[in-house]
C-alpha cells in the first residue's frame, strides 16, 4: 500500500501534453521494443511497444533521455511540434552488455575474463517444467550444464552441476545467489541407494519464476571467486524484477497445462498370472499361459494432472521511488493419485533515493508451500507396486484394494497374491501419506551511499529463514515399508533453518591517465547458518489408525540433526582497464569458518586477463568483434560442521540411559577442499553481429577430497575420515549464435551449444585405492577408482570365456557372472542444445532440442519387469528353445536349451537382487525439450489493456532418439529402456542408479499475459 501511494504521488504531479513518437535501429532501421524514455524534466517515463510507438508526457523544450541495452543513450529536445522520429546506434556492435556478476556487481561484458552465459527471465517462464523448480527449466539452455530433476513429483529438488564433479562426498551443486546473496539451497533428504524413499524439496523449489528478471550463470570457480567455498561450483545468479520510473502497470500472468505420460514402458499383452505357463490363484507374476490381458492397466493408473499458474504484479514510481509487488499463486497436480503442490509466493520490494546520493533496496519475500501425498519411490516404491501387477488384471479389481476386518471393523489390506512385501498401489495412495508444508521468508535490505564522484559503500543485511513440517501417516497391515506395527504409524517431522548475511562493501572507480582506467572492490562479510531438526513417533497405535502422537503405543524422539555454522570474510578485486580494450582482472579472497580448526582460515586468489583484439588490430569489416580470455583461480570449499571432535549419542535405555561413541573417528587436522581452474576463451562476431562464436576451455583440480578410510575393528571404530584425493576436470564449451534472417516482419534467431567434460581421479590414498560415492545397491555401485572416473558403475558382469571372447553358461545354460565389474559411468559424454526463435509479425515460434550423448544408467525398474514377466522382452520362448550363443566352464558351445522365464528370473534375481549388467542402458538422447506459439496483440494506446499475448507451450514432446540396453543378448538382442533416460531417484550424488521411477510426462499448456 506504501509503494502504490508513492507511484500515485509521482504520477499525480505530472499534468501536461503527451507527446508520441518512434524509435527504431539505425542500422536497419527495424522498430525498437522496451526502449525506456526518460523525461528528465520531470518524473515520468514510458517505453515503446512491438512496433516502436510510445507515447510520454512532456512540454517543448523537455530534455528526453533514451536508453535500450546494447544501444547507445540518447538525449533529445521536445520539439514544439509533431512527432518524435528517433534511430538508436548500436553500442559498440552490442559488445557492451551489461551482466550482474559475483556480489551484485554490475559489468560489462567486454571487460570480463571469464565464461558467463544470461538468460531472460521468460527461460523458465514461459514453457515450465512440471517439476515446478526453477533450475529443471534451464535443462538444454545453458552450455556445459548437467541438470538432474529428482523424479519425486511436484516440488522435486533439483541439481546443476556445470563443468564436472569436483567432490567426491561433498556438494557439487552450483551456489544459487539471488540478488546478489546467497540462497540456501539444501534439502533434507535425497536418495543414496535404491532403498525406498520419500524425498524432499529444496531451496530453488521456492523461488518464484514469475518475479525473475534474469539468470547469470558464472560457470566456472573463476567467476565466482568472489563468493568463497560457497561457490567452488559456479553459481547462478539470479536477479528478481523492481520498480521502474514511469507510469504505474499492473501485470497479470496465467497459465493452465496438462501433464500426460509420455514414456511407458512396452508390456507384454500375451500371458497372464502363474508360473511356468500354468496359471495359479495366488501368484503374482505374469508367467501365466494365453489369456486375456489389459494392455492399458499400468497406464491407467496414473492421471492426467493438471497445474493453474497465477500472478499478478504493480509496479512503477518516480525517478525517486519505485515499487513492485506481486502476489502468485501456483497449483501443481502430480500424475500418482492424490499428489500435488499448492503454493502462495508474496514479493514486496521498494527502491528509493529520497535523500541525495543515497539508494536504498528493500525486498520482502514470503512462501508458502504444501506437498501432499509425496510418492514412495525406491525398490518398494508404488511405481513398482504398479509395473509388476499381473497383465490379466482389470481396473476394477485393482481398486478393490480393501476389505473390512471382521474382528476390528477396520479396512483390511487386500493383495492379489499372498505377497508380504508388496502393496496394491491404491492401498498405498489411500492409506499411507508423507505430507510437507514450508513457511519461508527473506528479507533484504541494502543502502548504498556515493560518497565522491568516484566512491560508493554499500551496507547489505539479508536473512532467510524457513520451517518445515512433515507428517506420515500408515494405516495398519502396510507391509511395504516393513516396520509398520500393529495400529498404525505415525511420525512428525519439524526442521528450522535460518541464515544471517551482511556485506559492507566499497566499490570505486578511477581514470589514473588516459590510457588506464581503474575499478575495485573490498568488502568484508559475516555470515551465520543454523539448522535443527527432530522427528516425534507413533509407531503402533494404541486406537488403530487414528494419527496423533497421543495414541502411541512406543512413543520415540528422534534429534535427527543440528548444526550452527559460521563464515567470516574479507575480500576484494580490482580491474585495470587499458585503453578500454585490454583488462586485467584480480580477486583475493579470505574465509574463516567454524568447521577448520585454528585459525580456521583458508585464501584464494584468483587473476585473469582479456582483450578486445578487433578494436586495436586491423581486421577485415566483416569481423565485428574479438575477444580473447584467460584466467587462472584458486577456490576452496570447507567441510561438513562437527567433523573436528569425536562425536557421542545419547540412547534410551535402562536406567538413565546411555551415551555411546560414534563408529567414525574424527578428523581434528581437516584441511578444505581446494580447487585450482585455469580457463581460456575466444569470443568472436561476424557480419554486424549476425553471426557469432563463444568458446571456452577450461581445466581444473580439487584436492583434499573428504575420503572414508576403513579401519580394523580393534581400534574401536569403523570408519575414520581423511583428507587425499586429487581429482581432474577439463572440457570445452562452444556455444554459436546466429540471426539468419532480421527484417522488419520476419526475424529467425537460432543458437546452438556443445559441451563436453572429461573427469579423472588421478589419485586417491595410499591406503585406499577406492571410495564408494554413497550407499551400495544390490543392482551396482557408484564408486570412485583411482586413475578412472568419478560416477563409475559397478556390479554383476557375464562372464566371458577367456580363449573364445564367448559368454559362459552354466550346466543349466543359463549365465555366470562376475563380480565387482565395470558397468559404466554415469557421467555424459557431450551435451548439446538447439534453440530457434522464429518471429513473423506478432507471431513468435520458439523450439529447443536437447541432446545428451553417453553415459549409463543401471535400470532396477526394468529387473522387476524381468522378474515378474510383464516386460515385451519376456514375451519370446516362453515354451522353451532359447539357447544361447555361449560356451559352458570347459569351453564346449552350449546346447541347453532354456525358457524366458528361466532365463529372466536368474538374471533379475526376483528384481531386488538383479545383475546390473543385464539392465544397463545407455542414456544417449534426443528430444523436442520445449515448443511454444505466442502472438502478441495489437492495442490500442488508449485502451484500458496495454499489452497482451497468447501463448501455446509444450514440453517434452517426443524423442527423436533413445539409446538402448548396452548388452545384446544372443537370441534376444537389445532392449528398450523403460524409463526416461535423465531421470533419477534423487538430487544428490547417488546418479545412475534407478528403480521405482515414475513414467515421464508431456506438458501442454497455455498462457496469457496482459499489462494493464
Amino acid at each position: 500500500m506504501l509503494s502504490c501511494l508513492f507511484l500515485w504521488t509521482g504520477i499525480a504531479t505530472a499534468q501536461t501534453t503527451t507527446i508520441q513518437g518512434r524509435v527504431t535501429n539505425a542500422t536497419d532501421h527495424t522498430a525498437l521494443e522496451g526502449v525506456t524514455i526518460t523525461n528528465l524534466s520531470m518524473p515520468v517515463a514510458a517505453r515503446t511497444d512491438k512496433q516502436g510507438n510510445f507515447n510520454i508526457r512532456a512540454n517543448a523544450g523537455d530534455r528526453l533521455k533514451v536508453s535500450l541495452l546494447g544501444f547507445k543513450t540518447v538525449e533529445i529536445a521536445v520539439p514544439s511540434t509533431g512527432n518524435l522520429q528517433i534511430a538508436l546506434n548500436e553500442e559498440s556492435q552490442q559488445i557492451d552488455e551489461v551482466v550482474v556478476t559475483a556480489l551484485g556487481i554490475k559489468r560489462q561484458t567486454r571487460g570480463l575474463t571469464y565464461a558467463t552465459q544470461q538468460l531472460d527471465g521468460s527461460a523458465v517462464n514461459d514453457a515450465r517444467d512440471n517439476s515446478g523448480n526453477v533450475l529443471s527449466s534451464l535443462t538444454g539452455k545453458v552450455a556445459g550444464a548437467v541438470v538432474t530433476t529428482a523424479a519425486t513429483g511436484p516440488g522435486a529438488s533439483a541439481k546443476v552441476v556445470l563443468r564436472g564433479n569436483k567432490s567426491i562426498s561433498g556438494n557439487n551443486n552450483a551456489l544459487i545467489v539471488v540478488d546478489g546473496v546467497p540462497y540456501d539451497n539444501s534439502s533434507a533428504q535425497q536418495a543414496t541407494g535404491t532403498t525406498y524413499n520419500y524425498g524432499t524439496s529444496d531451496g530453488a523449489a521456492n523461488i518464484n519464476p514469475d518475479d525473475i528478471e534474469s539468470i547469470n550463470v558464472l560457470k566456472g570457480p573463476s567467476a565466482a571467486a568472489l563468493y568463497g567455498s560457497r561457490a567452488a561450483n559456479g553459481a547462478i545468479l539470479i536477479t528478481t524484477k523492481q520498480g521502474k520510473a514511469g507510469r504505474y502497470s499492473i501485470d497479470y500472468n496465467g497459465s493452465a497445462s496438462l501433464d500426460q505420460v509420455n514414456l511407458l514402458s512396452k508390456f507384454q499383452n500375451t500371458y497372464g498370472r502363474g508360473n511356468g505357463g500354468v496359471s495359479g490363484t495366488n501368484v503374482g507374476e505374469s508367467w501365466g499361459p494365453q489369456g486375456q490381458t489389459y494392455k492399458n492397466n499400468v497406464r491407467d493408473f496414473f492421471e492426467n494432472a493438471s497445474s493453474f499458474n497465477n500472478s499478478i504484479s504493480t509496479y512503477g514510481g518516480t525517478e525517486k521511488v519505485q515499487g513492485y509487488v506481486s502476489y502468485t499463486n501456483n497449483k501443481i497436480g502430480g500424475i500418482i493419485p492424490g499428489n500435488d503442490l499448492k503454493r502462495n509466493s508474496l514479493n514486496l520490494r521498494i527502491n528509493t533515493e529520497l535523500i541525495p546520493k543515497l539508494k536504498t533496496d528493500v525486498k520482502l519475500n514470503y512462501v508458502n508451500q504444501q506437498i501432499d501425498n509425496r510418492p514412495r519411490l525406491g525398490d518398494m516404491g508404488i511405481p513398482v507396486e504398479v509395473y509388476v501387477m499381473p497383465r490379466d488384471m482389470d481396473k476394477a479389481e485393482l481398486k478393490d484394494f480393501e476389505d473390512i476386518d471382521p474382528v476390528t471393523g477396520e479396512p483390511r489390506r487386500k493383495y492379489w497374491s499372498g505377497s508380504a512385501v508388496y502393496d496394491n498401489p491404491y492401498w498405498s495412495t489411500n492409506r499411507t501419506s508423507v505430507n510437507e508444508v514450508r513457511d519461508r521468508i527473506t528479507a533484504l535490505g541494502s543502502a548504498t551511499y556515493q560518497l565522491t564522484d568516484w566512491l560508493n559503500v554499500m551496507g547489505r543485511f539479508s536473512y532467510d529463514k524457513y520451517i518445515d513440517k512433515t507428517t506420515g501417516a500408515f494405516y495398519a497391515g502396510t507391509v511395504s515399508l516393513g516396520d509398520v506395527r500393529p495400529g498404525g504409524k505415525y511420525y512428525e517431522t519439524h526442521a528450522r533453518y535460518q541464515e544471517r548475511n551482511f556485506d559492507l562493501l566499497f566499490n570505486g572507480n578511477n581514470i589514473l591517465n588516459e590510457a588506464v582506467k581503474i575499478s575495485y572492490n573490498v568488502g568484508a562479510s559475516s555470515l551465520n547458518r543454523e539448522y535443527s531438526s527432530f522427528q516425534n513417533m507413533a509407531n503402533g497405535l494404541s486406537v488403530p489408525n487414528e494419527f496423533s502422537l497421543t495414541m502411541a503405543t512406543t512413543p520415540e524422539f528422534l534429534l535427527i540433526n543440528g548444526y550452527q555454522r559460521r563464515l567470516n570474510s574479507v575480500y576484494g578485486s580490482a580491474q585495470l582497464a587499458f585503453f578500454n580494450h585490454t583488462f586485467l582482472d584480480m580477486t583475493a579472497r579470505n574465509d574463516w569458518t567454524s568447521t577448520l580448526k585454528s585459525p580456521h582460515s583458508y585464501f584464494y586468489p584468483s587473476i585473469g586477463v582479456s582483450t578486445i583484439f578487433n578494436e586495436w588490430l586491423k581486421l577485415p569489416a566483416w569481423i565485428s568483434y574479438g575477444k580473447l580470455r584467460a584466467s587462472y583461480t584458486q577456490v576452496g570449499n570447507d567441510a561438513n560442521p562437527y567433523l573436528l571432535q569425536q562425536l557421542y549419542s545419547f540412547g534410551l535405555g535402562a536406567g538413565k540411559g546411555f551415551i555411546s561413541r560414534s563408529p567414525i573417528k574424527a578428523i581434528p587436522e581437516l584441511k578444505p577442499e581446494l580447487t585450482k581452474s585455469y580457463e581460456a576463451g575466444l569470443d568472436m562476431k561476424f557480419f554486424a553481429n549476425r553471426l557469432g562464436f563463444d568458446l571456452t576451455m577450461y581445466k581444473s583440480n580439487t584436492v583434499n577430497q573428504l575420503l572414508f578410510l576403513g579401519l580394523p575393528m580393534a581400534s574401536g571404530f569403523s570408519r575414520q575420515y581423511i583428507n587425499a584425493g586429487n581429482i581432474a576436470n577439463k572440457g570445452i564449451e562452444v556455444q554459436l549464435t546466429a540471426s539468419p534472417i532480421k527484417k522488419e516482419n520476419l526475424e529467425w534467431q537460432t543458437t546452438f551449444s556443445f559441451a563436453a567434460n572429461t573427469n579423472k581421479v588421478i589419485e586417491l590414498h595410499e591406503r585406499t585405492k577406492r571410495a564408494t560415492i554413497t550407499e551400495s545397491t544390490k543392482y551396482a555401485s557408484v564408486v570412485v577408482n583411482e586413475g578412472e572416473k568419478y560416477g563409475d558403475l559397478y556390479g554383476y558382469k557375464w562372464k566371458r570365456d577367456a580363449a573364445t571372447g564367448k559368454y559362459v553358461v552354466d550346466d543349466s545354460g543359463l549365465p555366470v557372472v562376475e563380480a565387482n565389474q565395470k558397468l559404466g559411468n554415469f557421467n555424459p559424454k557431450a551435451l548439446l542444445g538447439w534453440s530457434n526463435s522464429v518471429r513473423y509479425k506478432n507471431f513468435t515460434i520458439n523450439a529447443l532440442i536437447d541432446t545428451r550423448i553417453g553415459g549409463e544408467i543401471v535400470s532396477g525398474t526394468s529387473a522387476y519387469l524381468a522378474a515378474f514377466g510383464v516386460a515385451d522382452y519376456t514375451t519370446d520362448y516362453r515354451e522353451g528353445g532359447l539357447v544361447l550363443d555361449a560356451v559352458d566352464a570347459s569351453g564346449a558351445a552350449n546346447t541347453k536349451a532354456i525358457t524366458a522365464q528361466q532365463l529372466w528370473t536368474r538374471v533379475s534375481q526376483n528384481g531386488r537382487d538383479a545383475w546390473g549388467e543385464f539392465f544397463t542402458y545407455d542414456m544417449t538422447n534426443v528430444r523436442l525439450r520445449e515448443l511454444s506459439v505466442s502472438y502478441k496483440f495489437n492495442l490500442k494506446n488508449t485502451a484500458a489493456i496495454k499489452g497482451a499475448q497468447l501463448m501455446l507451450t509444450g514440453r517434452n514432446l517426443f524423442f527423436f532418439y533413445r539409446g538402448k540396453s548396452k548388452l545384446d543378448i544372443p537370441g534376444i538382442g537389445k532392449t528398450d529402456n523403460p524409463i526416461d533416460p535423465e531421470a533419477a531417484l534423487g538430487a544428490g550424488n547417488f546418479q545412475g542408479i534407478e528403480v521405482g521411477l515414475p513414467p515421464t510426462v508431456r506438458s501442454f499448456g497455455l498462457n496469457v499475459k496482459l499489462t494493464f
